[in-house]
C-alpha cells in the first residue's frame, strides 16, 4: 500500500515537471517569437503593414506651356479635375455604377469592374468637363451613397489654344500628361515636371480616405519652351497649304520657312492637319510630321548639289558651254530627256536656270560618282540634319559602291535619292549662307517657371561644304530661275531678289518597277534676299491633280509665303537698278 502510494506521488510529481516544462517551452517559444517580430524583424513588418493599410498615389505634375518666338501661347495646361474611387469602401460597387455611367459618359460595367476588390485607389474618370464634379456628388447624396468612397483630385489637361496651327510641331499629350507626338515628346524631360504624391489611410469611421501630404513630394511644374516659329508666319504657311490643297487636290503637301544663317525653323507646316485637342478624331497618319518624317526624290532642286560640286571642283565655270544636242542622253539602258529647254547648246549657269537634264548630267560625268557621292553626303543627304522634332529619317543615299551603270546619271538630277522636306531646305541654306551646313532647330530656349534660363539654343555651323566663292556663283544662277527665261518666273518676289530651284519629279511605282506618268512631286525651294539672305523656303506637293510642274504648283506658294513674311518682317525692298535718287534742291 506505501509502495503504490509513493509509486502515484511519483507519478504526479512528474506530471508536475512535464507540465511545467511544456509550459516554459511555450513560454520560450513564444518570447523568441516576440523578439524576432519585434526586434529583428520589426522593419520589414512595419513597411508591410503600411503597405497593407496605406497606398502611395502619385499625383502628375503640371506640364510646362509652350511659346512661340514673341511669346503668343501655343500649348498651355489648364484646371481640370479628376475623380478617382477606394474599392475597399464601396459596398454596392453595381449601384454606384449605374448612378456615375451616365454622367461621366463611361459604361457601367467598366466602372463596377474598377470599384471591385480591395484596392485603397483607382482612377475612375480623369481630367472631366466643368460641373461634373458639381453633378456626381449631387447624385451620390442623394442615394446616400457614403461620397468618402468616391473623391476629386486637382489635375491639369494640355489645351492647344490655337487648335490646328503647328499641330504637326506641337504633338500631343496621352491621359498622363506624358507626350506622345511632336516637341511634347522630344522635350518630356523638360517640359513633363516631377509627380508628387498622395497616399490612402483610414478616417475615425475607418474608411479609406486619400490624404497628400502637404509639404511633402508635391507635383513639380515642368519648364516652359520658346520656340523659333512665329505663330503669324506659321498662319500664313498653313493657309497657303490649304490653298494648294484645294486647288490640286494634292495627296499632301509640306512647306518649311527657316533662318538660312541660323537654322531656326519660323513656320513648318504639313496637310492633311489635325487638331492636338483631338487627336484621337483623326486617322494616324495625319499625326505624321512628313517634313522630318517623309521621303520623296527630289528631282530638279537637287541639280544644285551637282553644280556647288562642280563649281568646287573647278570640273565647269557658270559661262562654259554644254552641248545639249536634240535634248536627250543616253546612259546605259536608259535614255533621259529635257522638259524645259529647246537649245542645243546652253552655258552652265543656263543649264541651271533652265533645268536641262542633258547639260547636267554631261557635266555630271565629268565629276564623276565618288566626287557627286561625297558632296551629296557632304550636303546633309542620307543622313538626319539633327533637327530637334522626334521620326526624323535619313533619307535614302546609296553608297556609291552600289551604284549602277546609269547611278551617276540619275542622282545628278534627283533620281534614285530619298531626301526629306528640312533635309533639301538645309541645304540649300548652305547655300545662303555661303558654303555652311547650320544644323536646324525648332525650340529657342527652355525656362523655368520665374523665367531663368534652363537651356538656350545656338547656331551650329556643323560643316563647311563648299567655299564662298561657290556659294555666290551658285546663288547667281539661282537667281535667274526666278528670272523671264527660267523655269520659276511666278516665284519672283517684287521689290526683292529671289534665288531657286524648281523641282517636278516623278514617283517611282513599285508596282510597274518604273517611274509613273501619272504621279508626280512638285516642288520649289529657295531663299530670300538673295543678296542678303533673311528667310529660306520649301513648298512640296505630292501627286498634285492637273498641273504638275514645280515651277507652276510651287513656285507661286513659295511667292505668297515669302511676299507675306517679308512684309511682316519689315524686310526692306531693293531699290531697282536703274533708279537714281536725285537730292532735290
Amino acid at each position: 500500500m506505501a509502495r503504490a502510494r509513493e509509486a502515484d506521488k511519483y507519478s504526479m510529481k512528474s506530471r508536475v515537471i512535464l507540465v511545467a516544462a511544456l509550459l516554459m517551452t511555450g513560454y520560450i517559444g513564444v518570447t523568441v517569437r516576440l523578439v524576432y517580430l519585434q526586434v529583428i524583424n520589426q522593419n520589414r513588418l512595419e513597411r508591410k503593414a503600411v503597405r497593407q493599410q496605406h497606398e502611395v498615389v502619385e499625383l502628375p505634375p503640371r506640364r510646362g506651356s509652350i511659346y512661340d518666338r514673341t511669346g503668343r501661347e501655343l500649348a498651355v495646361s489648364i484646371d481640370a479635375d479628376s475623380m478617382y474611387g477606394v474599392p475597399a469602401s464601396i459596398e454596392d460597387p453595381k449601384g454606384i455604377a449605374k448612378r456615375l455611367a451616365p454622367i461621366v459618359g463611361m459604361r457601367e460595367r467598366d466602372i463596377e469592374d474598377k470599384l471591385t476588390g480591395e484596392k485603397k485607389f483607382i482612377w475612375l474618370a480623369r481630367k472631366v468637363e466643368p460641373g461634373i464634379e458639381d453633378r456626381v456628388n449631387a447624385e451620390l447624396k442623394s442615394a446616400g451613397k457614403p461620397n468618402r468612397s468616391i473623391g476629386w483630385l486637382s489635375d491639369s489637361r494640355r489645351y492647344y489654344p490655337k487648335k490646328e496651327l503647328a499641330g504637326h510641331i506641337l504633338g500631343f499629350t496621352g491621359m498622363d500628361n506624358r507626350g506622345l507626338e511632336g516637341i511634347e515628346s522630344t522635350y518630356e524631360s523638360y517640359i513633363g515636371g516631377v509627380a508628387g504624391k498622395a497616399v490612402t489611410e483610414r478616417d475615425g469611421a475607418g474608411r479609406e480616405v486619400l490624404s497628400v501630404e502637404e509639404g511633402h513630394n508635391p507635383p513639380q511644374p515642368g519648364n516652359d519652351l520658346v520656340l523659333t516659329i512665329d505663330e503669324k508666319v506659321q498662319y500664313v504657311v498653313e493657309k497657303e497649304l490649304d490653298n494648294i490643297m484645294s486647288k490640286y487636290s494634292a495627296v499632301s503637301a509640306t512647306a518649311i520657312v527657316m533662318d538660312p544663317n541660323t537654322g531656326a525653323i519660323i513656320a513648318l507646316a504639313n496637310r492633311p492637319a489635325f487638331n492636338p485637342n483631338s487627336y484621337k478624331d483623326y486617322p494616324t497618319a495625319n499625326w505624321r510630321d512628313k517634313a522630318v518624317t517623309d521621303i520623296y526624290e527630289p528631282g530638279s532642286t537637287f541639280k544644285i548639289v551637282t553644280a556647288a560640286a562642280a563649281f568646287e571642283e573647278r570640273v565647269v565655270k557658270p559661262t562654259d558651254i554644254i552641248e545639249i544636242g536634240n535634248g536627250e542622253i543616253s546612259i546605259g539602258d536608259r535614255t533621259i530627256h529635257d522638259s524645259h529647254n529647246d537649245a542645243s547648246r546652253l552655258s552652265f549657269a543656263e543649264v541651271i536656270q533652265k533645268s536641262s537634264n542633258v547639260g547636267t548630267i554631261r557635266v555630271a560625268l565629268k565629276l564623276g560618282p565618288e566626287r557627286l557621292y561625297s558632296y551629296a553626303k557632304a550636303f546633309g543627304f542620307g543622313s538626319k540634319t539633327g533637327v530637334d522634332l522626334p521620326g526624323e529619317t535619313d533619307g535614302k543615299l546609296r553608297d556609291v559602291r552600289s551604284w549602277s551603270a546609269i547611278s551617276i546619271a540619275s542622282v545628278a538630277i534627283g533620281q534614285e535619292v530619298g531626301v526629306t522636306p528640312v533635309q533639301m531646305l538645309s541645304a540649300m541654306n548652305t547655300i545662303a549662307n555661303g558654303g555652311w551646313f547650320v544644323r536646324p532647330y525648332i525650340v529657342s530656349q527652355v525656362r523655368s517657371g520665374d523665367g531663368t534660363v534652363v537651356r538656350q539654343a545656338r547656331t551650329e555651323k556643323v560643316r563647311r561644304v563648299v567655299s564662298p566663292a561657290t556659294a555666290a556663283k551658285l546663288r547667281d544662277i539661282l537667281c535667274k530661275v526666278v528670272e523671264e527665261g527660267g523655269t520659276a518666273v511666278e516665284a519672283n518676289v517684287r521689290g526683292y531678289q529671289v534665288a531657286g530651284k524648281t523641282g517636278t519629279a516623278q514617283k517611282y511605282d513599285p508596282a510597274i518597277h518604273k517611274y509613273s506618268k501619272s504621279k508626280y512631286c512638285s516642288s520649289f525651294v529657295g531663299f530670300v534676299p538673295a543678296e542678303d539672305p533673311k528667310i529660306s523656303c520649301i513648298v512640296v506637293v505630292n501627286e498634285p491633280h492637273g498641273q504638275y510642274y514645280g515651277g507652276l504648283v510651287a513656285a507661286p506658294a513659295f511667292k505668297s509665303i515669302v511676299e507675306k513674311t517679308l512684309t511682316y518682317m519689315r524686310v526692306p525692298t531693293r531699290l531697282p537698278e536703274q533708279t537714281i535718287l536725285v537730292e532735290k534742291r
